[in-house]
């Protein structure tokens, strides 16, 4: 397209050029006979040396269009292609419209200054100038004509300065930024061995991440970043030693929403430990589109009708209808007129729905802080948010929430961004197949765009296995665990209560910390701790207060908890949910059971944040929620966002399994790179020092004496010496016991020589034989 502008541009001006020298005087008795055709079967007869197309072009654009302002039109075809050729984004409506204001503008003007002069055979403003002003002059006379055309020219000029100014300004800080880029490339990639990739990490602000979200944020560029091409594989081949670059194919700069493909650095880590640490780019996530036609004027016109007209059958006027049309939902928005009662729409909601044959609806009424009624209807074609265009919007960008979560599009098509640092806690519940493991993964990777290592910590707990094994990799990173534990994630039920205790021991010795230093929450801490606390010492010579970063507990399958370990489970996040919200320390449970077993009263009382996917009945959203509506949702990421009473609908952004694979490769092999960190480390939870019982392994008392022995112990002994499988697990299942009883048992078993120690997660191992178990119980020592 480009080459043919060029074409197009060359060939105007041969013609225009011929036709000015005379060659347009020699072809007017042949253009006038409108025939191409016949002119062309004679090219002698034609000066022009554009030909017969090139004579007719000239003497309808010149002399019979506008005169010597057609030149313009070359002008526009040079721009054309000269920003196709460069790959630039053309503009071709604006700058078409702009071309054809100036056209006719100066077409007017040269005809009013020319009019009445004969210098050539043609007007020099062309007919339509001339013929303009002479309808001009004939209706308010020659002053009037002048003045006209003032005006008509001093518009112009006001449309065109402002995009001529832009396009200067835009120009010139490009050369700079190139001149700059360049001179660090000859410098410093010489004397300091520096890649491309460093250089430009370094030369670039800081877009979109800070370490200190309360601070308000650097711009990073209005008009979409850095105007360079830059590949992170890139590195220099002289130079082996050179940090790997992640490999990421980005297709051209790759500027959305301030993020760069290179990732964009934390220069404001808090401890310096992760000072090189870059955050993940929006690359590293599919690019999907939302089409902007999700409902057509046909269908919207339609569903208003069918609404009003259903209404009416029950003797409800309506006012005024507003459509909102969202990826998932259209909200109707009704105003009834004076004197119609809120419960009697309220109780049309079959009836509307069997109207309008939708899946189902969700009647608002009234619609908080609106003075309207609410209709959200399904689309007839839901649309998928897509994670990468949510992470970049704006509202994501310039939150200063200390968490954020981006929970998706609201029915209005706006981000949703909640801050799970102010909610404190979150539950979410939902039916098989609706969601809720993609909610949680976007949840995961907000978090994982907007926080450092050195600001984030996860516990994640997965019964099924297979939900968050992709997060594994960043162990090193952003994983808090208990020491003695092998794997971050925790898959084991008899592990899960241990973790937990250890978590809430990191609470108490956090609020120890805050009573020390006299202040009331994390961030006041950690901003004390930038300004005074970060360097003293204690008598050893170590530091004696560490950076407190946030952590949050993320449980799936909390039903599942919640049946094998019961009270030993609920009792330490009841703590944590009561407690943890001052020191940092935030907890996400999510079942697809919601019954009262499950989501008991204390765990609803102290888990303000709901997130209901679509369920099965009634009964279950209003175990969520406390009201009804969670039934009625369609499922496909379609869910309820409840806080303080106050419920949104949303359409959780959608993020697949080989885009988490990606972000998670892309931390990993900085954590393979990064030489100062230590790679057996993490951040290690404190062992648990309350009382036995709630620790979930204590009590192992003197196996030699009867009253600290379990009444279930010699029956235990043989099940576990007969089975030969020495499992606290087992001991569960055995004898419906909780997990605090069979831990206590299993080492009261290794006390006694029956069993030996812990080793992971596999059974201990059985020392005795059946034989050996009756001597045993028989002798009057064991007694």
């Amino acid at each position: 397209m480009g080459i043919i502008f060029a074409l197009v541009a060359i060939y105007l001006i041969i013609s225009f050029f011929s036709f000015f020298i005379g060659a347009g005087l020699q072809d007017q008795n042949l253009v006038n006979n409108y025939d191409v055709i016949e002119n062309a079967k004679t090219p002698e007869r034609i000066a022009n040396a554009g030909a017969a197309v090139g004579a007719m072009a000239s003497n309808y654009l010149i002399a019979g269009g506008v005169g010597v302002a057609a030149v313009i039109l070359i002008l526009w075809s040079i721009v054309m292609a000269k920003r196709l050729l460069r790959g630039e984004k053309t503009h071709f409506f604006s700058y078409t419209l702009m071309c054809l204001f100036s056209t006719f503008t100066f077409s007017m003007v040269i005809g009013a200054i020319t009019y009445g002069l004969d210098y050539t055979f043609f007007h020099l403003g062309g007919t339509f100038g001339y013929y303009a002003n002479k309808w001009l002059l004939g209706l308010v006379g020659t002053y009037g004509m002048i003045a006209s055309n003032i005006i008509i020219l001093v518009i112009w000029g006001l449309l065109c300065y402002k995009t001529l100014s832009l396009l200067y300004h835009k120009a010139k800080s490009t050369v700079k930024s190139h001149r700059r880029f360049d001179g660090e490339i000859e410098t410093n990639s010489q004397d300091q061995g520096e890649s491309l990739v460093d250089i430009v990490e370094r030369s670039r602000p800081n877009a979109l991440h800070d370490s200190h979200p309360a601070e308000p944020q650097q711009e990073g560029g209005e008009t979409g970043g850095s105007p360079f091409s830059i590949k992170p594989k890139r590195t220099r081949k002289e130079k082996p030693k050179a940090p790997k670059a992640e490999e990421e194919t980005p297709g051209k700069a790759a500027v959305m929403a301030g993020i760069e493909t290179a990732g964009v650095t934390n220069p404001n880590d808090p401890t310096g430990e992760y000072i090189h640490y870059r955050f993940p780019t929006l690359e590293l996530l599919d690019n999907r589109t939302m089409r902007s036609d999700r409902v057509d004027i046909e269908e919207q016109e339609t569903n208003k009708r069918r609404i009003t007209e259903t209404l009416g059958y029950y003797g409800i006027q309506i006012k005024n209808i507003e459509v909102h049309v969202g990826p998932t939902v259209t909200l109707f928005e009704i105003v009834p007129e004076d004197g119609v009662k809120v419960s009697k729409i309220r109780g049309l909601e079959d009836d509307i729905a069997l109207s309008l044959a939708a899946l189902g609806i969700r009647i608002i009424a009234p619609m908080p802080g609106r003075g309207t009624i609410g209709i959200e209807v399904p689309n007839r074609d839901p649309q998928v948010v897509p994670m990468r265009q949510v992470l970049g919007s704006k509202t994501f960008q310039e939150t200063k929430a200390r968490l954020p979560m981006c929970l998706g599009c609201t029915v209005t098509n706006e981000v949703f961004v909640a801050d799970l640092a102010k909610m404190p806690h979150l539950l979410v519940a939902g039916a098989t197949g609706k969601g809720k493991s993609v909610g949680l993964n976007s949840i995961i990777t907000s978090l994982l765009y907007k926080k450092g290592p050195s600001e984030l910590k996860f516990v994640l707990v997965d019964p099924k296995r297979v939900e968050f094994s992709v997060y594994a990799d960043l162990e090193k990173y952003f994983f808090a665990k208990p020491e003695d534990e092998d794997r971050a994630i925790i898959t084991q039920t008899d592990k899960v209560v241990k973790t937990l205790n250890c978590l809430v021991q990191e609470m108490e010795d956090r609020y120890a910390i805050l009573e020390e230093v006299r202040v009331r929450s994390v961030e006041d801490y950690n901003s004390k701790w930038r300004r005074e606390l970060r360097d003293e010492r204690d008598e050893h010579g170590n530091k004696k207060y560490p950076y407190m970063p946030y952590i949050v507990a993320i449980i799936d399958e909390f039903s599942d908890m919640m049946m094998t370990a019961g009270k030993e489970v609920e009792t330490p996040i009841i703590r944590i949910a009561q407690k943890a919200r001052a020191v940092g320390i935030h907890m996400i449970i999510a079942t697809q059971r919601p019954s009262s077993q499950v989501i008991t009263g204390l765990i609803k009382s102290n888990f303000p944040g709901r997130v209901a996917f679509a369920v099965a009945g009634m009964t279950d959203s209003r175990i969520i929620l406390d009201a009804s509506g969670a039934q009625r949702l369609i499922g496909r990421g379609d869910m309820l966002f409840q806080v303080n009473g106050e419920t949104t609908r949303l359409q959780c952004p959608f993020v697949d399994t080989p885009e988490i694979v990606r972000i998670c490769d892309f931390i990993r092999e900085q954590e393979d790179n990064d030489r100062n960190i230590d790679h057996d480390h993490c951040f290690y939870l404190p062992e648990y020092t309350g009382d036995s019982e709630a620790a979930g392994g204590g009590g192992m008392g003197d196996a030699s004496n009867l009253k600290d022995r379990d009444p279930l112990f010699e029956e235990a002994v043989r099940f576990i010496v007969q089975g030969d499988v020495a499992s606290t697990s087992s001991l569960q299942r055995r004898y419906e016991i909780g997990y605090n009883r069979a831990g206590r048992i299993m080492d009261q078993m290794e006390a006694a020589g029956i069993v030996g120690p812990a080793t992971g997660g596999k059974p201990r191992k059985v020392l005795l034989t059946p034989m050996d178990i009756d001597n045993l119980f028989s002798s009057a020592d064991f007694r």
